[in-house]
């Protein structure tokens, strides 16, 4: 083997490991998004939620919760009902019309048995709305059933 095989090799393996290692991180990304604690279940929905609100008109979140690992199908099923709806006039996951562009943050958990209650905080000053949300634990997994006036 000459030198240009040799480079062309760990090139290659440079290549591989790198694709094996993306492949490692959104294995994993995903894995944290569906299991975890209540409050890191709760977290990671509320920040996606936020995410897909502050895309302005590109925004979606009837698809969004649709397509939640975070969430019952209760939740689906009741959120799919409100947007069927001819005039939706507030968003029925914060409650309100508005909301701080930073999104919430979790700032109580209390866990019972397999059910826990979860409240959000605005995470800018100047926003003095919570949120609400009970959890169930599904096939050992928290997900949210219930969430603003879903």
């Amino acid at each position: 083997m000459d030198k240009n095989d040799c480079f062309a090799y760990s090139a290659g393996m440079k290549h591989l490991l790198l694709a094996a290692l993306g492949l490692f991180v959104v294995s994993f990304s995903f894995a944290a998004d569906s299991k975890g604690t209540p409050g890191e279940v709760a977290q990671a929905f509320m920040d996606s939620y936020i995410e897909d609100a502050n895309r302005a008109g590109k925004s979606d979140p009837e698809k969004l919760i649709q397509n939640s690992p975070h969430v019952t199908d209760g939740l689906k099923k009741a959120h799919a009902k409100v947007f069927k709806q001819e005039l939706v006039d507030a968003d029925p996951i914060l409650n309100a019309q508005d909301f701080p562009d930073k999104g919430f943050k979790v700032t109580k958990v209390k866990i019972e048995g397999e059910k826990a209650q979860v409240t959000y905080a605005a995470r800018e000053e100047g926003w003095d709305q919570t949120i609400k949300a009970q959890m169930v634990l599904v096939k050992g997994k928290w997900l949210i059933a219930h969430i603003g006036s879903l």
